[in-house]
């Protein structure tokens, strides 16, 4: 082989210029294209000299499909000389070496561009520049010329210190123009960015703040709707939980290649790149993972995750992948897994600067170790569920999501129907959908929604509800936002002026009825606050009605409740069955004697299912419910127990058969050391719920007398003996019964429970609440 030289004749590789309209064939979505653009500019504002508070990056977009339409970017960061102008718009060249910049690719511009249309001039012009300068870039014509030389444009200064750059692309693609000039999608595309650059849109953006408007419209951050950080509870161990975690590690500085992009093994003495063999573009770099993983204040089965970001842009938006347990090829979803609709509450943003994403930015590179770093810094090194950890030989994890999941994994409490505080101890509100409503008004901006206290009261208002009296009377606390009235004290004095009259009869609001109402086909809207109030109040008229509605002066709708009125001993009456049949007899004689009105029974079906859904009989919910109770009685009933006996249990206990099964589920299930299962008794976690049953029926001492349920069974002691065994098979008959049903609920398929009766499914509901153990224990 020759030595290679190089002479005026050696072949000339630069691309065609008709390679340039191809790169718009890459599939970018609208909002991808935009912010290759607002990228270009925010790396502007990051490579900076002067720091300026005043960023902003305005874009237009055409509202209408006409052949003049165009798209116009313009920022005010520091601009370009002409030198670097002609650089920046080179296809395959990044000005970007800096490794805390959006651009990477060099492609982004043009790939953008292409997309959108076939003409781009840029302009562009630095604070010490005397004029604006300037060029096109017309695919046509550098096809139709075949060469990349255009002119260079300039154009005076209206004043000496402007200075930005203004990208405007004309000859917009007919599918482009079409789908920009829908105000859908205008509004959808503005919500996507809102998204993306909310790290950056907020007053303390990371890493820099900047405005940014689309079409007269200044885009604010779209936030998360989370519990506040203060809010607490008490971890299964003990231990207390906030809402809201930071995450902020730093790690030791590495070398890094700004020309190929390639971490460096650890620093040497000599830092050459090994991809590149280049030594002048090795850098140390600095790398630290930071942010936040907390709870939603709403359930959803898609509206959840943890957002990624890099240098301030959003890469990945939701992501689901931390709550998977991954071994090998093996994929454990570990949350949301207690939901019985997949519902979850877990959201965060977590930086992460110095690893690589795809050049279509909508991914982080998984090959990357930066990646496998922050997946341990974040969710720690082995299984989320604390006995699929110990069996899979984990020590002890301090992760930021373990210490969420210990305290938040439930979206129920576990006694949901019997003990005050339980949804507390969660933080969940009970009615959904009322929650998620709400958060639409936190995303809308209103004052009142941005702080969590309107869910916390719907939160303590279902926990008051199994108080006493006493307790209650104790716990003086208006739910509702709306004082209490307090007796006027001034009857003491020696000198009285005037008479003092009684004091009002006390009210107490009531949050999970205050709210406004709307009924579509009759146009009716009520601002409804509710009180629950004293039988003597004289505005809960006529004398001794159980309930009013009466609008006030402002206009808003009181609605006053007697809660301790018969007709709310009823097991079918709530309070919010109260009001809803007040508001449709309300909007059915607004409407009375009109042509087609709706009746009061179809009014009454409309209010039902928009605002009772926490009120319906949910066969899906029932029979989650059946399982999860039945699921932890498998794993309570053996603490105490000694391994020999665990074994004899299941050998002599259960069949053959019976035995296989719940091998098979172990097998399926990737336990690792099945003989230790059996050992400790945690077999009947995998075993059939009929075999739980049977379990129950016929060792119920190893249940009762508090290692389950707390009901006496061994203790019980009787002057005789067969009066106690009576005493005995009574208390085992109520728990079998219980689990009968349970367990019928949960062996049976969704399309079965669809149609059984109404009854059915209220008694086996019952069943599941009064079968909670009284020592629950999570796997």
């Amino acid at each position: 082989m020759t030595n290679a030289t190089t002479s005026p004749s050696d072949f000339d590789l630069r691309p065609d210029p008709r390679i340039l309209p191809m790169l718009g064939e890459i599939n970018l979505d609208q909002w991808q294209a935009l912010a290759e653009l607002i990228d270009n500019a925010v790396d502007g504002f990051l490579t900076a000299a002067e720091t300026d508070d005043n960023r902003q990056v305005i874009v237009s977009l055409p509202t209408s499909d006409v052949p003049n339409a165009r798209v116009m970017v313009r920022d005010n960061g520091p601009g370009m000389n002409p030198e670097l102008l002609e650089r920046a718009v080179r296809a395959g060249w990044s000005g970007s070496t800096s490794p805390g910049t959006l651009g990477m690719f060099g492609m982004g511009f043009n790939i953008a561009t292409a997309r959108l249309g076939t003409v781009t001039t840029v302009w562009t012009a630095t604070r010490g520049d005397a004029e604006w300068h300037g060029l096109e870039i017309d695919f046509a014509e550098l096809a139709r010329q075949r060469h990349y030389r255009t002119a260079h444009r300039t154009r005076p200064k209206v004043d000496s210190t402007e200075h930005g750059t203004e990208v405007t692309i004309t000859q917009l693609k007919p599918e482009q123009r079409a789908w920009l000039s829908k105000r859908a999608n205008r509004s959808r595309l503005q919500e996507r960015l809102s998204v993306v650059y909310s790290a950056m849109l907020r007053a303390d953006g990371k890493p820099i703040h900047f405005g940014l408007t689309i079409n007269d419209r200044q885009l604010i951050a779209k936030e998360h709707c989370t519990w506040s950080g203060e809010r607490e509870v008490m971890g299964p161990r003990g231990q207390s939980v906030p809402a809201m975690i930071v995450v902020d590690r730093e790690l030791p500085a590495r070398p890094y290649c700004t020309a190929c992009w390639q971490w460096l093994p650890a620093p040497s003495e000599e830092a050459t790149c090994p991809a590149c063999g280049r030594t002048d573009s090795v850098i140390s770099r600095e790398r630290r993972v930071h942010g936040w993983i907390g709870l939603q204040r709403y359930l959803s089965t898609s509206k959840f995750g943890i957002d990624f970001i890099r240098n301030g842009r959003k890469i990945e938006i939701g992501n689901k992948d931390l709550f998977d347990w991954v071994v090998e090829s093996a994929i454990e979803r570990e949350y949301p897994i207690d939901d019985p609709r997949n519902r979850g509450r877990f959201v965060g943003e977590i930086h992460l600067d110095h690893c690589r994403v795809t050049y279509m930015k909508d991914r982080f590179e998984r090959t990357d170790p930066a990646w496998g770093e922050m997946t341990r810094i974040v969710r720690g090194e082995g299984p989320l569920r604390p006995a699929k950890a110990a069996e899979a030989g984990f020590g002890p994890n301090e992760s930021p999501l373990y210490r969420l999941y210990q305290g938040f994994r439930r979206s129920t409490p576990h006694k949901s129907g019997e003990i005050a505080g339980q949804w507390a101890r969660v933080l969940v509100v009970q009615d959904n959908d009322r929650a998620a409503e709400m958060a639409r008004h936190f995303e809308k901006g209103e004052p009142a929604y941005q702080p969590d206290d309107e869910w916390w009261k719907l939160v303590e208002e279902v926990d008051s509800k199994l108080l006493t009296p006493d307790q209650e009377e104790t716990s003086k606390e208006n739910l509702s936002g709306f004082a209490a009235e307090e007796p006027n004290d001034s009857s003491s004095s020696e000198s009285k002026a005037e008479p003092v009259s009684e004091p009002a009869p006390p009210r107490h609001g009531v949050a999970s009825l205050t709210r406004e109402y709307h009924h579509e086909t009759t146009g009716q809207r009520w601002d409804v606050h509710a009180f629950r109030v004293d039988p003597a109040d004289p505005e809960l008229l006529p004398p001794g009605a159980p309930w009013c509605l009466r609008r006030n002066a402002s206009g808003v709708h009181e609605f006053l409740i007697d809660p301790g009125h018969p007709i709310f001993k009823s097991a079918t009456m709530t309070d919010l069955d109260a009001l809803l049949s007040q508001l449709a007899w309300s909007a059915s004689d607004f409407v009375k004697g009109k042509r087609d009105a709706p009746s009061f029974a179809v009014v009454l079906a409309d209010l039902r299912e928009r605002y009772a859904g926490v009120l319906e009989l949910d066969a899906i919910d029932i029979k989650a419910q059946a399982e999860s109770a039945i699921g932890q009685i498998a794993r309570t009933w053996s603490k105490g127990i000694e391994y020999d006996d665990c074994q004899t249990l299941f050998t002599e206990d259960l069949t053959a058969a019976q035995q296989e099964g719940i091998y098979r589920v172990m097998a399926a299930r990737s336990v690792v050391n099945p003989t230790a299962a059996v050992l400790e008794g945690r077999f009947l976690e995998y075993a059939a719920p009929h075999i739980v049953l049977a379990f129950v029926e016929a060792h119920p001492e190893l249940f009762l007398d508090g290692r389950c349920w707390e009901e006496p069974y061994s203790t019980l002691a009787y002057p005789t003996e067969a009066a106690a065994d009576e005493a005995r098979q009574r208390v085992r008959r109520h728990y079998v019964t219980l689990l009968s049903d349970a367990v019928w609920l949960a062996e049976q398929e969704p399309d079965d429970l669809a149609v059984t009766s109404r009854e059915r499914l209220l008694r086996a509901s019952l069943a599941g609440e009064l079968l909670a153990p009284v020592n629950q224990v999570d796997d």
